[in-house]
């Protein structure tokens, strides 16, 4: 039986901005003016202010308008899991989801407990251009080049695998250019609580067992979780960093944990994620 972590959010259905887990209403509704954003089209979010800000930092309201992001991957199987603060927004976020149908839907099959492994979204290649790719591929790439080097396979092929076995759990699952939300507010959101019950159920007992490493790369100190055996966390500049190339903790804690996995090195190139999608 899926952890309810998993239950609640494939079980969500959105119908009209604002998008939210309907639990967490009480608290978003508590924050103050100007903490929330609501756009419901592409038009109406290039004619705002929020689009005039971009990315600032000064930019800290909640995107309400864009579909939660609570996870990408299959957490429950992954190998690797990352532990992120929230998802950023950019023009790509709406031009995508309210643009691009392909997109939108891709984003909401991503929560669907199909019984079939989920590939990890944003190292799909047909949304390269999509921000959340740049991001992604772009602290990942040297890891996956390694690896096709491990694995003795091209380079498209360790990609496709690759993408199947990392997942990403976003501590706060709405987005925002700027992180800031009261830790009081923070820590009773049931979507928050949901996510780290199932990172202290679920992974961390995966991590123990050596069947997955999970990498804390942001606010390591807001998941309150222990360093511990298979469990590594980002302190200082390498949590604002957040870096997962090759010569960084985490990108050498990651190649040294797969190559480590014979399963994984002797198993058939997994089927791309454009066919399985």
């Amino acid at each position: 039986m899926a952890h309810r972590f998993l239950a609640v959010w494939s079980q969500w259905r959105p119908s009209s901005p604002p998008y939210f887990l309907p639990e967490d209403e009480p608290y978003l509704s508590a924050l103050h003016e100007g903490a929330h954003s609501c756009h419901a089209s592409w038009t109406s979010y290039i004619r705002s202010f929020d689009f005039a800000r971009g990315t600032r930092r000064t930019n800290t309201a909640l995107h309400l308008g864009l579909l939660p992001q609570p996870y990408f991957g299959d957490p429950a199987t992954a190998r690797v899991v990352v532990l992120a603060l929230n998802p950023g927004v950019g023009p790509h976020d709406y031009f995508g989801e309210y643009e691009v149908p392909a997109f939108r839907r891709a984003l909401l099959r991503s929560r669907l407990r199909s019984g079939r492994r989920q590939g990890f979204l944003f190292l799909d290649p047909r949304f390269s251009w999509h921000g959340g790719f740049g991001y992604w591929h772009g602290r990942l790439r040297g890891v996956i080049e390694r690896l096709a080097d491990h694995w003795q396979v091209p380079i498209h092929k360790a990609h496709s695998r690759f993408a199947r076995l990392f997942a990403t759990i976003e501590l706060l699952p709405y987005h925002s250019a700027s992180f800031e939300m009261p830790v009081r507010i923070l820590h009773q959101l049931p979507s928050v609580r949901l996510a780290r019950s199932f990172v202290k159920d679920v992974l961390l007992r995966r991590a123990a067992a050596g069947r997955c490493l999970v990498v804390i790369s942001r606010s390591a100190g807001l998941w309150g979780l222990p360093s511990r055996r298979n469990v590594l966390l980002y302190r200082g500049p390498d949590a604002r960093a957040a870096f997962l190339t090759p010569g960084s903790r985490g990108g050498r804690r990651i190649l040294t944990f797969l190559r480590k996995q014979p399963a994984i090195a002797s198993q058939p190139h997994m089927r791309s994620t454009r066919s399985r999608r």
